[in-house]
Order: structure tokens, then sequence, then C-alpha cells
């Protein structure tokens, strides 16, 4: 059965201006040359603009390079294919591969400015990294057109390489003449920082303030952000951030290139693993066992040769092959100079470092995503008019039929997303404020208003899941006459001024570091975290509308309230807290050892483990 991907859904439904012919007043003047653009609604766009040299040949696993310049004026109408990713992703097909590794390409979107205006404009910048478990995604799947007529602020969003071409290292692939960003392995992340220095170089040209730059992403994007944030490379290179959805953890070095230990778990894909499937793949030997023992015999230059000999697809298959038990996606290494030695973290805590204002926040129910498709607590089935239509065009062959126990549902998502939640905003929130700065501002996002169809609840079923904020960011898909008449048919009303409060809260906080009211002026005041008050609720007002609450989230609080949750039976409650302390080092596994005098070691947790393996294996979160 394929999973339901909110990402395909946005990629296939959200419209985008079609280009009827190059607009003169589009032409703008970079580093590299004249580029010319293209009227897009109330926008000018550029697509496809390249910020680094192609990553190929002996550019790959390299730190990106320069652009070169153009030879001609740059007609930027068209975009540029997404990185080398696994099918699925745009086209709902699966097996195959799409992209290229000749990635690195930007968009851009500003307002409609005439020649006269733009020579007097100097507005905020946005740069969008999307998301994807850093394994799939493409900067034109997001159109950020009404963001920009609307505030009159210019958004660029960008690729980077992922899977092992983003994030790998090898000892192999560190020459005596490697720089130390080459020697890094957290390619994807310097791609993120080439195309903030590409801004810093020429968006004064499109109407775009140098001194005032905001990254923001979403899932994996947000982990991008959030790396960012704790680079030292990009200190100087943006002045605001918001981290949505995201993963603020790290990779070891010394994980990414080890074998894995006897029990399988590692935070990260190890390079050594992945050589181990590349010769078993190509039968150079029989087994796992086998390839470790020719690996241990091959000198680096060998290792190298061999390396770079494979195709980006070779590569790729390997990768997903050698996924550890409990593997984290790929992400920034704390390699001591792209990343310092204390990883992300570090830079919630340590008041030294050059901290800019935050939003950092979560769906309400993110894990919605992942556990529609679990048969624990989802019957999918064949069914039949226009949602089995609607769900075939987007890639599935199968409806929900029903949600076997709602309560039960809820409560499973609601620890886990407080998890997530406590893992990727309250935590990093708490740190920030405790170590003097101040300006850290929390949202939770909480819509959930979908219709029921065919006797299922969908507001249950997905509700606020893993990536539905994005739709309220990027609402070009809104008048899309399934969105608009499937997905949030009688709430559109509601929803289109949700997405306008959102949007007006994103580009306050882009324009003066703090949300406050809105560019509007009129909103509720979103205040920074504090002791009386921690974060802003973003609902229609159907329900709660925009609130500030002073709840927050800790592993103490997920245990005690889950330990006594009578919407679980005893032994429901040892597989949820097994599933939080088995998915990630966060959740303490002493918690879970120690619950009810050990009672949860008794139990077996094999099914759970199986349901859990193929959830962490599938490249479509």
């Amino acid at each position: 059965m394929k999973r339901l991907n909110v990402f395909l859904i946005l990629g296939i439904l959200i419209s985008y201006g079609c280009s009827e012919g190059l607009d003169e007043n589009s032409v703008r003047t970079t580093a590299q040359g004249e580029v010319i653009g293209f009227k897009e609604g109330e926008t000018y766009a550029w697509r496809g603009i390249p910020f680094a040299q192609p990553p190929i040949n002996e550019l790959r696993w390299k730190a990106p390079r320069p652009p070169d310049p153009f030879e001609s004026r740059f007609e930027a109408k068209e975009f540029a294919q997404a990185c080398f990713q696994p099918q699925g992703f745009m086209t709902g097909e699966e097996g195959g591969w799409t992209g290229s590794e000749d990635c690195l390409y930007l968009n851009i979107w500003s307002p409609a400015w005439s020649p006269q205006e733009l020579g007097e404009k100097k507005v905020p910048v946005m740069m969008w990294i999307h998301g994807g478990g850093n394994v799939i995604g493409s900067a034109d799947t997001y159109s950020p057109s009404h963001m920009v007529s609307d505030h009159e602020v210019i958004v660029v969003t960008v690729q980077y390489r992922m899977s092992n071409l983003g994030w790998f290292r090898h000892p192999a692939l560190r020459q005596e003449s490697s720089t130390l960003e080459d020697a890094s392995g957290s390619f994807g992340t310097l791609d993120n920082i080439m195309a903030l220095r590409w801004i810093r170089e020429n968006i004064s040209q499109f109407g775009g303030d140098i001194n005032n730059v905001t990254i923001y992403g979403e899932s994996a994007g947000g982990h991008n952000v959030a790396a960012l944030y704790a680079s030292p490379l990009a200190s100087d290179l943006f002045h605001k951030a918001i981290v949505q959805s995201g993963i603020v953890s790290h990779s070891k070095t010394e994980e990414a290139e080890a074998y894995y230990p006897e029990d399988g778990v590692s935070g990260i894909t190890s390079s050594k693993e992945v050589i181990n499937r590349l010769l078993v793949n190509e039968q150079k030997v029989e087994d796992l066992g086998e390839a470790k023992k020719l690996q241990n015999n091959m000198s680096l230059e060998e290792i190298e040769k061999y390396l770079r000999s494979k195709t980006p697809e070779e590569l790729l298959t390997a990768y997903r092959d050698a996924r550890p038990k409990r593997g984290g996606m790929a992400r920034v290494f704390n390699d001591g100079h792209v990343m310092g030695r204390k990883g992300i973290y570090e830079s919630f805590t340590n008041d030294q470092l050059r901290r800019v204002p935050i939003i950092l926040g979560t769906n309400r129910y993110e894990s919605k995503l992942f556990n529609m498709r679990n048969p624990r607590f989802v019957r999918w089935g064949e069914g039949e008019g226009i949602l089995a239509r609607v769900f075939s065009w987007v890639g599935m062959d199968e409806l929900p039929l029903e949600i076997m126990r709602p309560d039960f549902y809820n409560a499973v998502n609601q620890y886990s997303s407080d998890s997530w939640k406590e893992r990727a905003a309250d935590t990093p929130a708490r740190q920030l404020i405790a170590s003097g700065h101040k300006d850290t501002y929390v949202y939770r996002f909480d819509w959930d208003d979908l219709p029921v169809f065919q006797g299922v609840d969908f507001g249950v079923l997905a509700g606020a899941a893993h990536a539905m904020e994005l739709l309220f960011l990027f609402p070009a898909a809104f008048d899309n006459f399934v969105i608009k008449n499937i997905v949030i048919k009688d709430s559109y009303d509601g929803v289109k001024k949700l997405s306008d409060q959102m949007m007006s809260y994103w580009a306050e906080f882009a324009y003066s570091g703090d949300p406050g009211k809105g560019r509007s002026n009129n909103l509720p005041q979103w205040k920074a975290w504090s002791e009386s008050e921690k974060y802003m609720i973003l609902d229609s007002e159907e329900d709660q509308g925009l609130v500030m609450v002073d709840s927050e989230v800790t592993v103490d609080s997920i245990f005690n309230e889950l330990t006594t949750d009578e919407r679980f039976t005893q032994d429901e409650k040892c597989q949820s807290l097994f599933s939080m302390s088995y998915s990630g080092d966060e959740f303490p596994i002493e918690r879970f050892n120690a619950y009810d005098d050990g009672y949860c070691l008794t139990l077996d947790y094999s099914d759970l483990l199986e349901i859990m393996g193929e959830e962490e294996g599938d490249d479509d979160d």
C-alpha cells in the first residue's frame, strides 16, 4: 500500500502562473550577468538561476563552487530539475529515480515593481528550504506569490543535494588538498550556505535588503534551518530563522564512518555500510560479511575511485539498502567546522554564539501523516465515488474505510506528536530563554476542520498532521477545485482567513524579528516564550482561533500524562513508551524500563518493531 503523501498532493495541486513571455521590466544584473524573468500574477518571477557550479564529476562530494558567469543574458523562465531522488514524489510512480545531480538552482519572486520603483526598494528577503526527509523534494513545489504580493517581501526557494550525495563522509574522500568544507561531508548544508552567499551578493538588484534575510523551512527543511542557525559559516548571512516541524539534532562523524554495531542501531547511514551494499549489489561478493572483508583490504585510493565510478542510481540504491535500525535521516555532521562538535543544541545553550530572532513550531498531530496508514489504527480498502477518484489521482489505490478506535488513535498521536514538540520546539525554547536569548517565539498549528467523507472523519484521520501548515503559507492551492471543494470544502472562508493571518505573522517577523500583531497590526499579540505565556496556537475561528497559552511539553509531562491515560490499556501504555524510546535518543529508555516495576519488559514487541521498520524504511516521509 502506498502512503498518502502531503508533499505529493502539494506538488500536484499548487497552481503556478504560466509564463506568458519574458518581461523586459524584469531584467536584473547579477554578478554572473543579466537575468530576465517574467510576470506571474502580481509578482515577477525568475526560475532556475544557478547559484553554484554543477556538483558533478570531480565536484561530487565537494563543497559547492561559485557559479560561472553567463555567456549571454540568462532567461530565467524554467524550473531546474530537482536534485536526484527516488521517483514517486512528483509522479506517484514508485521504483525508479528522478532528478539530476546538476541541481543547485534557486527561484526568486518579487513584487512586480516598475524600473522606477525598484531603485527605491529595500525589502526583507525570505529563503525557503523545502522538506522531504533530506531524501526527496524540490523547490518548484512551492509558490510563495501570495506572501510576496500581499506583504512586499522577496522569497527565494532553493535546492540542495540530498541522501548520500548531500551528506556523506569517508576517509577516502578527504585528500591532502581537501578544504575543511570538502572534508566535512555536509554538502547539503553547504549548498544552503552557498545559496545565502548568492543572496548576499545579488539580491539587492531585485529590491532585497541584504541586511534583512530570514531563513525558513519545514520538516527536513526545518532541520536545515536549524543547522544554519548553529553553523559558524552561516552566522553573518541571515538575520532571522523559522523552524517548522524541524529535527534539531545532528549526526555524529564517528557513526558516519563506522560499521554498524551488532544491534544495527546508528544515527546515520554509514558510508562503510553503503560501500558494503554497493559491493553486494554489484555481485562482487555474496554477502555483507564478504563485502566488509573486501572493503577492509581496499586502499583509500581504490575506494575513492570505486565510489566516484558509481552512478547516482547505484549510490542511492545502496544508501536505501544500508539504512540502519533506528536510523535518522541524512543531516548535518558535527565536524567542528561547518557544525561545532556539540552540534545544533549548542546554539540553544551557548550565549557566546551569535543568535538571531527565531520561531520554532510544530503541528498538533504531526504523526498522523505517518500513522494514518498503520493497520493498527485505520482500515483501508477499495472505495468508490469522487473520493476514490481523487485518491487514485494522487497515486493511492485504497481509501480509508474506518478509524477503528478514534480515541485511541488520537491518544497515540497526541503523545508521539508531543514528543516531537518537546524536542523540536519547547526544549530549544527553554534553553534559549535560559541562556538569555529573549527573541524566541513558538507556535503550535492546530487546524483540523476537514470534512467527513463516506463515514470517515478526515479531521480525526489527518487533522493538523505533519506538513498541513504548508497549504496555509503557500495558499496558491486554495482555488484548485479538489482542494477547495473536497479538502477544505465548507471551511474555505475560515481557512483563507487563517492563511492570511499566518502569512501576516511570518511577514512581520521577517520585517522586524517579532511576529507581534502581524503586518496588519490587528492580530492577537504573539509574545515571546516566557514564564507566564509560552506559545501561540494557530487555529481557525471555528475552533480556538489565535491564542497564547502557558502550557509546555517536557519528557516528564509526557510520561506522567501517558501512564495515567485511560484511553490506553496497560499493554498499550508500554507499547507507546517503547515506540517513543525506540524511535530516538531523546526519550530515555530508562523510563520505559522502570515503568510499573519493569512490567513493560515482559511484553513482546516484535510485531510493533516490524511495523515501525516498514515506516522507517519508507522514503516518502
